[in-house]
């Protein structure tokens, strides 16, 4: 996964925060669950660019879907979908 930590602003750090239940801290150097911080993770940066986008939305995402959003593929999915 393609994240640059330094780039989420305070609001979506706490939104991931209490997605996962897990500091940023944890999340960034340990193993965490993948499908919480995933779907996190997306929702946060999909809400970016949709500010409709609802985190419920997430859970229709493949995981190569929701990997590519993450990483910034070529092959961006449109969540809206």
């Amino acid at each position: 996964m393609n994240v640059n930590w330094d780039d989420l602003n305070l609001e979506e750090i706490e939104t991931i925060e209490e997605l996962t239940g897990e500091m940023i801290d944890k999340i960034m150097t340990t193993k965490v669950p993948k499908g919480k911080m995933l779907r996190a993770l997306v929702y946060v940066m999909t809400k970016r660019t949709n500010p409709a986008f609802t985190y419920a939305e997430t859970a229709k995402l493949t995981l190569d879907a929701s990997l590519d959003l993450v990483s910034g593929g070529e092959d961006e999915a449109d969540p809206k979908d």
